[in-house]
């Protein structure tokens, strides 16, 4: 494997951390993928250790990257939407739209 970018992403809410994101983009196989780990915040991991979510690179627009299953948006020039497609209990999926804001 070759070189890859390296991400963290942690959720608060009400000043305490709820869980952290470890994630990296890497070549493969001629394209991109997008591995996360998720960990609670006392760092114990919620997928097994051998294991991660990965989204494989479907295609780069001018200022969106499509993952299978997992979009980035650039909608500013500190604003991101991220668009996460979830699978429900009954087997039906679902995009759910997050939007970041940069604080300086």
């Amino acid at each position: 494997m070759g070189d890859s970018m390296m991400g963290s992403f942690k959720l608060v809410v009400d000043n305490k951390v709820k869980f952290y994101e470890l994630c990296t983009i890497s070549e493969l196989n001629e394209t991109l993928i997008l591995r996360i780990k998720h960990f609670d915040n006392d760092l114990k991991g919620w997928e097994e250790k051998e294991v991660s979510e990965n989204f494989r690179l479907v295609k780069i627009e001018n200022n969106k990257v499509y993952f299978d299953g997992l979009t980035f948006e650039k909608v500013g020039e500190n604003k991101l939407n991220i668009y996460v497609v979830f699978e429900k209990s009954n087997g039906l999926k679902e995009e759910i739209k997050f939007s970041y804001t940069l604080k300086n």
